[in-house]
C-alpha cells in the first residue's frame, strides 16, 4: 500500500512538472567570474574527450552502457547549463598555463524545480620543471542573493588562481576559509 501512494505521488509530480514547460530559469551563468590575465577554456564534452585519449575510442566502444550513460550526463549537464540552472568555466593563466582552476555554481531553485528536472533528464532538451610549485587551493559556499541560494565552488592549481577567482566572485572574501 505505501509503495502504491508512493508511486501515485511521483506520478503526480512528474505530471505537474510536465504541465510547467518552461521551469524556473536559473541565473548561475551571470555569477561565473571575469579573471583577468586568464583564458577560459571552453571545453569538450566528456565523449570527445575520452576519445582523444589513445585508448579512448576503443573503451567506448567496448563499453556501450557506459558510454550510455556518459551521454546520458552529458545532456541533462548540458540541458542545466542551457537554463541557468549550473554553471561551470575553466581558466588558465595566459602566461603560466598550469596555474588553471574550474568555478561551479549552481542555483539551488533553478536545479530543484521539478519542471527543469523532467526536461533535463528525459532528454526534452607533460611533466613539470622542478621550479614549478603548483598547489592545489579550493573554497565553497553559498551565496544568499535575491531570496535564492548559489552554490559556488572553485579549486585551483596555485593560490594565485584562487586568489583571482575570489576576488572576481560575489560573497568569496567573506566565506574564505
Amino acid at each position: 500500500m505505501r509503495r502504491t501512494v508512493w508511486i501515485l505521488v511521483v506520478s503526480l509530480m512528474w505530471m505537474a512538472a510536465g504541465c510547467d514547460r518552461l521551469g524556473t530559469q536559473g541565473g548561475a551563468a551571470d555569477l561565473l567570474p571575469q579573471v583577468p590575465n586568464t583564458n577560459v577554456i571552453e571545453g569538450q564534452t566528456i565523449t570527445q574527450y575520452i576519445s582523444s585519449l589513445a585508448e579512448g575510442s576503443a573503451l567506448l566502444q567496448q563499453n556501450p552502457v557506459l558510454a550510455a550513460a556518459i551521454q546520458f550526463a552529458e545532456r541533462a549537464a548540458t540541458c542545466y547549463q542551457s537554463i541557468g540552472a549550473v554553471a561551470v568555466r575553466i581558466y588558465s593563466d595566459a602566461q603560466f598555463p598550469l596555474s588553471s582552476g574550474l568555478v561551479t555554481i549552481v542555483d539551488r531553485n533553478a536545479i530543484t524545480d521539478p519542471a527543469n528536472l523532467t526536461r533535463c533528464l528525459t532528454g526534452d532538451q607533460q611533466g613539470f620543471t622542478a621550479q614549478v610549485t603548483l598547489q592545489v587551493c579550493t573554497n565553497m559556499y553559498t551565496l544568499q542573493k535575491d531570496n535564492n541560494e548559489f552554490y559556488i565552488a572553485y579549486i585551483g592549481t596555485t593560490l594565485e588562481m584562487c586568489q583571482a577567482f575570489c576576488s572576481q566572485l560575489e560573497g568569496c572574501a567573506a566565506n574564505q576559509p
